[in-house]
């Protein structure tokens, strides 16, 4: 065994082998996605050498030169008193090193978006960059699992972040000698067996520690649920109208993911990644400049480091923006690609035209709606907002390993269209105009998510004093004035010269210069809420665990999902389908200890290795993950290393899902375990019209066969049963619901022709509030 310590003092590594004191412990520890330690005695004196100091570098090796551990010194050593010797007392040392993350751990973790769709080596990256830290590198492997989300807390070390997010992927992450990797578990496999020898049956402890799951239930957050389409109509005087339902808003904490002043001394590489070769980016009293570029979209740039999910209502506003002489590019981008004019979904191109500048909507590439020309000196805010009713784009993914390997459930997209709307404002001298809006339309298929560009500039001379981006519940409001078309009715603030709000008591709100005139049709989408939430059973399991009839083969677990954390009832189904993969494999429930020697001249284990254990005379064979490793030195000459193994599966010990045993108060249980995949949503259902008599609906979806739509008056209620609650059941998409009051409320689904017939999963809803 070699320790050297590099005290920072101009001597380099100096060598304190011969300085350990072989009483007292020499320990390594190696915990599960954790920073490792290593603590030993030294008496530095006998050899003439210095006290360690806080901060030196700590190198542990074997005699053959393998690495055992790196890191630094973390705290002032202490001291202890050892004896006298002929020169007076003589002191003892001892250390406590941290591995090399403790770099990392010491530095802030920025408050940052989350991160979307983006493969596990890429957001360990990220989060790399994000610190000051130098003298580390990552090497991760190529095509990691893909993380749909992931969301450093800033109330957390780098290494808890790192070792969150390696786990959610069932994976570990290691830091030696300055390198960071990311492995998935199992990527080195150790074959020990009592038949040749490696491995001693003697010091092995292994027991299934857990019982069988067959029938599992998990819980999650309050999620959007029934698609509602309530409708008003205005008197001339009435600015306030109270919803039906509550409609679905996200916390407080998530409305505002993105507040910029371009006010720091420099651009924030943390929020912000930075194309700029030619330099023309800086942050100057007017916020974000840019003082041109060479000529090609895509080569001076300045985007979100993190992708946005296009989900829910989102507004992107760039403000305080101020042109100069020549300017081309886009500006307040989101992009489906690289940062071209082809792959910019929505977007204002900026321009020269009869020697002003120009501001125009693009749309998948191409300028759409109406041009706005600026006046010279005049400051503006451009706006963009997005609404798509799946607040939800993206996901979770949930691993599981049983008998039969390692198998991922979700990290798959969903598909949704999306409403767009392009506002200019002036808002010179801290006066905002009434906004001019340049184009409403669709994007029949959203992309789930985008990069977004700030400034993204051909030859652009501007500055963007601000970028805020807003994301609101699935909310959107149209109305239609008596004769009139359809127009967007803007939800947000005064000062953005929006007409109304929705405020979380369920309340639409219209300002009062925007008030809805008499006979005006006013509709309003939104999203309820309730709790997510999913049941699923294992038929063959119960079956086998009932011993033929003679016992009861169910055994229930019933918990909440922490992390990866769920954010549907889709999500909890996906993760109750990995929790039922472990519940019900016995292999997964192993847990133990292992003792060995010299291990690490076979082939060094750390957490995340894999075991494949063999004892012929107990007729066991098991592969488990190696969860802790403690290596005690115990001789240098002849080099003796102990190596205490604790190994854990997934299912005796949380790995890759993390849960509790809590059961949100508000959560309805459901009764029976899903059997089927509920039918697709309604999601795209539209009232065409609406008289005295009848409301007409378009489902805009082809019936499946044997079934059809099913209209009730409450939600929850749908079954093949005939009752007061039913109101029709239509073959076909388009389709009339009789008329009786001035106010209705119906909730629609589909259903095929199985018996019993299947459901959508949630309701779309109609709600109307308008004279007979």
């Amino acid at each position: 065994m070699k320790l050297t310590i590099d005290n920072h003092d101009g001597n380099g590594s100096v060598d304190y082998s011969s300085t350990v004191v072989t009483d007292a412990k020499f320990r390594i520890e190696r915990p599960w996605n954790a920073p490792c330690l290593c603590g030993f005695t030294l008496a530095p004196a006998a050899m003439g050498l210095p006290v360690p100091t806080r901060n030196g570098r700590v190198i542990v090796s074997d005699d053959s030169g393998a690495l055992l551990f790196t890191g630094y010194v973390a705290t002032e050593p202490m001291f202890t008193l050892a004896g006298q010797a002929s020169a007076g007392a003589v002191y003892q040392t001892t250390v406590l090193a941290v591995s090399d993350e403790i770099l990392l751990d010491r530095q802030p973790i920025p408050q940052s978006l989350p991160g979307y769709a983006q493969e596990a080596n890429e957001l360990l990256r990220a989060m790399l960059a994000s610190s000051a830290t130098s003298g580390l590198s990552f090497t991760g492997l190529a095509g990691s699992t893909l993380v749909n989300e992931f969301q450093a807390d800033p109330g957390q070390s780098w290494a808890q972040n790192a070792g969150t997010l390696a786990s959610m992927m069932r994976s570990v992450y290691r830091v030696l000698d300055g390198e960071i990797s990311l492995l998935p578990v199992g990527s080195t496999v150790h074959t020990l067996s009592d038949a040749d020898g490696t491995l001693n049956p003697a010091m092995l402890e292994s027991s299934m520690v857990k019982g069988v799951a067959n029938d599992v239930t998990v819980c999650g957050p309050s999620e959007p649920c029934a698609y509602v389409t309530e409708l008003f109509e205005g008197d001339g005087t009435t600015v306030l109208f109270n919803l039906t339902e509550l409609p679905y808003i996200p916390p407080a904490s998530k409305t505002k993911p993105l507040v910029e002043l371009f006010q720091e001394p420099s651009i924030d590489t943390q929020v912000w990644a930075i194309n700029d070769s030619g330099s023309r980016l800086s942050l100057t009293a007017d916020g974000l400049t840019c003082t041109g570029g060479d000529g090609f979209l895509g080569d001076t740039v300045l985007s979100l480091v993190n992708q946005l999910e296009i989900g829910g209502s989102l507004v992107l506003e760039a403000g305080g923006v101020q042109f100069g002489v020549i300017t081309s590019g886009i500006l307040n981008g989101i992009y489906g690609g690289s940062f071209t004019l082809a792959d910019c979904v929505a977007g204002f191109q900026i321009s020269q035209s009869g020697g002003g500048t120009s501001i125009a909507p693009v749309v998948y590439g191409t300028a759409s709606g109406s041009s706005f020309t600026t006046t010279a000196g005049h400051m503006y805010t451009l706006r963009l907002r997005i609404y798509s009713n799946e607040q939800q784009r993206l996901l979770q993914s949930y691993i599981s390993a049983d008998d039969s390997g390692t198998h991922t459930y979700g990290g798959t997209y969903i598909t949704a269209a999306a409403s767009l709307l392009f506002e200019v404002q002036d808002t010179t001298g801290g006066v905002a105009q009434t906004p001019v809006v340049l184009y409403e339309g669709a994007l029949t298929a959203a992309p789930s998510t985008c990069s977004m560009a700030v400034l993204n500039s051909a030859s652009l001379e501007c500055s963007v004093a601000s970028m805020n981006i807003t994301l609101q519940g699935p909310v959107w409001v149209e109305s239609t004035p008596p004769g009139g078309s359809a127009i967007v009715r803007r939800i947000g603030t005064t000062a953005q010269g929006a007409d109304c709000t929705i405020e979380r008591t369920g309340r639409l709100h219209f300002y009062a210069t925007s008030v809805p005139a008499a006979g005006e049709l006013i509709g309003i989408s939104y999203r309820t809420t309730h709790r997510s939430v999913a049941r699923l059973a294992s038929a063959t399991s119960i079956a086998t665990e009932s011993a033929g009839g003679l016992l009861p083969g169910t055994a229930v677990w019933i918990g909440t999902v922490t992390s990866p954390a769920p954010r549907s009832s889709v999500d909890c189904e996906n993760a109750a389908t990995a929790i039922l993969d472990l519940g019900t494999s016995r292999g997964a429930a192993w847990k133990g200890t292992y003792t060995g020697w010299n291990f690490e001249t076979q082939g060094d284990i750390w957490p995340g290795d894999l075991l494949a254990l063999t004892v012929a005379a107990a007729d066991l064979t098991a592969n488990v993950v190696v969860r802790s490793v403690v290596l005690d030195i115990e001789n240098s000459v002849p080099e003796l290393v102990k190596y205490a193994i604790s190994f854990a599966n997934d299912w005796a010990d949380a790995l890759a899902i993390k849960s509790s045993a809590t059961v949100p108060t508000t959560v309805w249980l459901p009764q029976q375990p899903q059997t089927v995949e509920p039918l697709a949503n309604l999601s795209g259902l539209t009232v065409t019209s609406v008289t005295g008599s009848a409301i007409a609906v378009s489902t805009n979806t082809t019936p499946p066969a044997g079934g059809g739509f099913e209209v009730r008056r409450r939600d929850w209620s749908f079954g093949p049963v005939t009752n007061s609650d039913l109101v029709l059941r239509s073959p076909v998409a388009n389709f009339t619901i009789p008329r009786e009051a001035v106010m209705e409320q119906y909730y629609i689904r589909m259903y095929d022709g199985s018996t019993p017939p299947n459901y959508s999963r949630f309701s779309s809803a109609v709600f109307v509030n308008v004279a007979l």
